[in-house]
């Protein structure tokens, strides 16, 4: 059963637009208090790699332990930034405020996205407004950190709308220039051989900003591998980051 992330109001919701409103997925676990993570497909934000970023990341973070939901948030070129991250950040508070009713742990939630959605994750875990909408970890996966010229062209576009052209607005919109001692653990990872999300600009540049907070965090660079693998089959090498994630959010007393 899909459940809401928004009331009766949706902010810069237009019907007219044909996106239906923003539901988070769940894959919970039973009993209660379990920590519980939202995941954010990628797909430049105008579409959604629903499977490989979406429901088998939900169905890896049920095998640690680990509840999980799936957020189907509004994309471009109908929406732009304000509407993608007020997704972002009222689908915490929603699952912040049914912890209860969904079997999770309020202090233990936190947001896993992929490129695009790496950004929409990164951008929540930077750039919070309260305690209700601060994750308490995330896991960037090939993440698009800036929206600067070496970027994914198409993620910042959609994001930046009509403010493509705002040198200030790119900047307050790009997490590897927001982040501060207050954000919360970081899991990163990318390949250097990307050649959609520019590593070195991207995550590498997040890796930095993320030691200069001096905040937790584990940073993964593999020598192979192209955009969006997700958690590859044919390849169990980068397939392992899935193991070093856990050991770090064990460390970091998640799981």
């Amino acid at each position: 059963m899909l459940i809401p992330v928004w009331g009766k109001e949706i902010p810069y919701f237009d019907r007219e637009k044909r996106q239906f409103p923003p539901t988070l997925s769940p894959f919970l676990l039973e009993g209660e208090n379990n920590p519980c993570c939202i995941v954010i497909p990628g797909g430049g934000y105008a579409k959604k790699s629903w499977d490989s970023e979406g429901v088998r990341i939900a169905e890896w973070l049920n095998s640690i332990g680990i509840s999980a939901l799936v957020l189907d948030y509004r994309i471009g070129p109908e929406y732009d930034g304000k509407a993608m991250l007020a997704d972002g950040r009222q689908a915490l508070r929603t699952v912040r405020e049914n912890a209860k009713k969904l079997g999770v742990d309020p202090h233990r939630l936190g947001v896993c996205g992929f490129s695009a959605g790496g950004h929409l994750a990164g951008c929540c875990a930077t750039m919070y407004e309260t305690a209700e909408d601060r994750p308490d970890f995330a896991i960037l996966c090939y993440g698009v950190l800036t929206l600067g010229t070496k970027t994914h062209g198409g993620t910042a576009r959609n994001f930046l709308g009509d403010r493509a052209d705002d040198e200030e607005y790119i900047k307050k919109y790009s997490p590897i220039h927001r982040v501060t001692s207050d954000c919360p653990p970081m899991f990163l990872w990318t390949t250097i051989t990307d050649k959609a999300v520019p590593p070195k600009e991207n995550t590498f540049a997040m890796e930095k900003a993320c030691r200069k907070a001096g905040i937790p965090y584990r940073f993964i660079c593999y020598d192979h591998g192209s955009h969006g693998l997700g958690i590859p089959k044919n390849d169990p090498e980068i397939a392992a980051w899935t193991v070093e994630c856990e050991t770090f959010l064990k460390k970091q007393n998640i799981i």
